[in-house]
Formats: structure tokens, C-alpha cells, sequence
């Protein structure tokens, strides 16, 4: 909550009790959390498959997670970006 990630929402006055739903901020962990059930789908899920399927509600279609050029909107991975400094890069002193 102090990040700014969660909301604290009472739910119940008696007994006093408390939801914490995502912000805005929180929803954009989103991309992150899906890389990372990815991964386990990927690397750790038995030999019956993955535990859960993602639908994308606009077409109905299960999907992976893709990272991709937010220019070219072309699938990209690690072995495919290159870092440069950005103008918040610190100066060394």
C-alpha cells in the first residue's frame, strides 16, 4: 500500500473488514506477473500442461504472453534489445 499499488476498501462494518484492490499503478504489474506465470508454464508445469489458460476476451482466443516493439509492435526477446543511457541516467561524480 505505501508503494501506491493497493487500495484498502472496507467491505464490512460489522465486523470491520477490508478488501485491497489494485490501482492503476498496480495494474500495470500486470505485463510482469503474466511474464512470470509464463515462465512456469513454460519451465515448471507437469506433464498435463499448464494449470490455467488466458483468454483474450476481445477474440476468445487462449494466448502467451509476448513482450513486443512498442514502435514496430513486432515480438521481441532478450537477445534482441539493446540499453543505452536514458536521460535519467545519473551522472557520476
Amino acid at each position: 500500500m505505501k508503494a501506491g499499488g493497493l487500495r484498502k476498501h472496507a467491505y464490512s462494518e460489522r465486523p470491520k473488514r477490508y478488501e485491497y484492490r489494485l490501482t492503476d499503478k498496480g495494474l500495470d504489474l500486470y505485463p510482469v506477473m503474466m511474464a512470470i506465470v509464463h515462465w512456469g508454464d513454460t519451465h515448471m508445469a507437469g506433464s498435463k500442461g499448464r494449470p490455467l489458460l488466458h483468454e483474450h476476451i476481445a477474440c476468445g482466443h487462449t494466448f502467451d504472453p509476448v513482450m513486443s516493439c512498442s514502435y514496430r509492435e513486432a515480438a521481441i526477446n532478450a537477445r534482441a534489445v539493446r540499453v543505452w543511457p536514458g536521460p535519467g541516467v545519473r551522472k557520476s561524480a
